[in-house]
Formats: structure tokens, C-alpha cells, sequence
């Protein structure tokens, strides 16, 4: 769902749409009859797929929950750990907004942290359909990309694919911070595939950097501190030291200097949400640093977004 429009532009452009020339060899024109037998595989091949996985739940009587799975509009705005997008700063500017206005009334609000019905002390509630537009407009880079950029590359539809998820992450109802994965991913083949521009290389590092470390609080427990704190150390250094742009400039140089405060900021971040006592350092505000951290992140990821939008189109 999250990538569902890239991929449904592309195929219905690059595969569905046959064009024939003239007898002359001047003009191409549709070929209404070859584009719509491509069609009809393509939705075949679609059908079979949707079959295969849903049809188990439909026969086992699972519809309304695999449905409640799906599109959870009952479980409020934000996960439990706000996931770093767009709706994680507004539940933080609504958090710190009732403080200085409702005072303590406002921290009965449900953007504490829990599940459920989200609903905000001063700023106005978010509905899905207010969540659903959002994301159809912040998907439109990622369409125009197919539509307006030539040739049709396999390397254009990656960066459509990744824009396309990025908008899904950035203004999706209820999105779970895992879901980062879907824009690292295609982007990780994207650096690899061709040697990457500089805007594309420092926008890489800072999501690399924002996102792999928005996913430390999954992984709550002591014992697992030194494991993901190692994984995430080599992993930063090896990208900011080996990942190069087109110029050969690595990726920590392509930085600029407020970027480079930025993921060394982690490190900060790192000892205020991960070493100190919470119970000590935050008293009743024990969510406060899973809050720091989703707000944190969430500044890097939404950077790198407008960031990677420029820089698809700048060529």
C-alpha cells in the first residue's frame, strides 16, 4: 500500500501502454488493443496474487479482522512510540502547547503515548481522511517523476518508489517506525547502483543515520544496549566514510557543517534517552525520552524527505 501508486504508474506506462508508429515511421499512436490485452495480464497477475494471500482469510470467515489489521483507524493517529514523521512533531507541538497554555489539564491528552482514539489538547484532531489526502499530495513528486522525467530508467522508478513510501512514512495514519525500512531500502540501491550526486549522499546519511536510530527503542531491553549501539556505530562510520558521491568526496565531507551537528547529535541524544535513569533525569515524564527521540529523528527524516524531492528533479 505504502509503494502501490509508483508501481501502478510505472507498470501501467512502461508495460500497459503500446504505441505504434505510422507507415511512414513519424507518429506513434496508442494501440488500443494490444495496451488493453497487457492490461488485462497485468490485472490477472494482480488477481492471482490478491487471491493467494487474502483468499485464506475470506474462507476461514477473517475478513473484518485481516480489514482492522490493515487499515487500523480505530488504534489513533500515532503508534505507541511516535513513529519520526510529520504527525510525531505535531503531537510534540500539541504536547508542549498545552503546557504553556491548558497547563496540566492537557497532559490527559491521548498523544502521551497510549493506542487508541488520538485526540489533541489545543491543535486541531487529525482524522484518516485528513491523513489519507495529506499523503495523495505528498505522492505526487513521486508520480511526476514517472510521468514528466525521461526515459521511463529503472533507476527513476526506484527514486519514485522511495518518494512514494517516504510520503506513506511521512503522513500516514498510524504508521509503525519500522516502516522506514521501505524508503532505506530502495534507496540503499539506489546510492549502490551508480555513483550518487552530493545532495543525494548527504540526504542518504542523515535519513541512514535519523532512521536506523529511531528504531533503538524497539529494542528496550539491557542486555540488548551494547549489541545495537555496536551495529549502529559501524554502520555509521562505514557510510559516512565509504560512501561516496560522483567526485569521489565521502559522505561525511559532503555534510555541511549544521548537517554534521546533526548526526553527531545523536551521541547526545544517545546518553540522555539510553544512559540516563529515566526515573532520576525525567521524574513522571518517563515517555519524554522516547518523545526526544521520535522528535529528533523525526527533524533528520523530514529533512532528508524535502531534501531528496529537490534533488530527484534538479537533473
Amino acid at each position: 500500500m505504502y509503494i502501490a501508486p509508483a508501481y501502478f504508474l510505472y507498470l501501467l506506462l512502461d508495460y500497459c501502454y503500446v504505441a505504434r508508429r505510422d507507415p511512414q515511421g513519424r507518429k506513434s499512436r496508442a494501440d488500443f488493443w494490444a495496451s488493453g490485452l497487457r492490461l488485462a495480464r497485468l490485472g490477472l497477475a494482480v488477481t492471482i496474487v490478491f487471491a493467494v494471500a487474502f483468499g485464506p482469510f475470506v474462507v476461514l470467515g477473517q475478513t473484518q479482522q485481516l480489514v482492522s489489521r490493515l487499515f487500523p483507524f480505530k488504534r489513533g493517529l500515532c503508534h505507541a512510540f511516535w513513529a519520526p514523521n510529520f504527525w510525531a512533531l505535531y503531537a510534540a507541538a500539541d504536547r508542549a502547547l498545552s503546557i504553556l497554555t491548558v497547563g496540566s489539564a492537557g497532559l490527559g491528552s491521548t498523544t502521551r503515548g497510549l493506542v487508541g482514539d488520538t485526540s489533541f489538547a489545543v491543535l486541531p484532531d487529525v482524522t484518516p481522511m485528513a491523513t489519507f489526502a495529506a499523503t495523495l499530495c505528498a505522492q505526487v513528486p513521486a508520480l511526476l517523476l514517472i510521468l514528466m522525467k525521461r526515459p521511463r530508467s529503472p533507476l527513476r522508478f526506484i527514486e519514485a518508489v522511495a518518494l512514494c513510501a517516504f510520503a506513506s512514512f511521512m503522513f500516514g495514519w498510524h504508521v509503525h517506525e519500522k516502516a522506514v525500512m521501505l524508503i532505506l531500502a530502495p534507496l540503499s540501491l539506489l546510492v549502490m547502483a551508480s555513483p550518487p550526486r552530493r545532495r543525494t549522499v548527504r540526504m542518504f546519511a542523515i535519513l541512514s543515520v535519523a532512521g536506523y536510530y529511531s528504531l533503538f527503542p524497539l529494542l528496550f531491553g539491557t542486555q540488548e544496549l551494547v549489541v545495537k549501539t555496536t551495529v549502529m556505530l559501524l554502520w555509521s562510520a562505514l557510510c559516512l566514510a565509504l560512501l561516496r558521491s560522483a567526485d569521489g568526496t565521502s559522505a561525511w565531507r559532503c555534510l555541511t557543517m549544521v548537517e554534521r551537528v546533526y548526526v553527531v547529535g545523536h551521541v547526545v541524544l544517545f546518553c540522555i534517552a539510553e544512559i540516563a535513569p529515566a526515573a532520576v533525569l525525567f521524574g513522571r515524564l518517563q515517555f519524554l525520552p522516547l518523545a526526544l527521540v521520535s522528535v529528533y529523528t523525526a527533524l533528520g527524516i523530514s529533512y532528508a524527505w524535502l531534501g531528496l524531492v529537490a534533488d530527484f528533479f534538479s537533473y
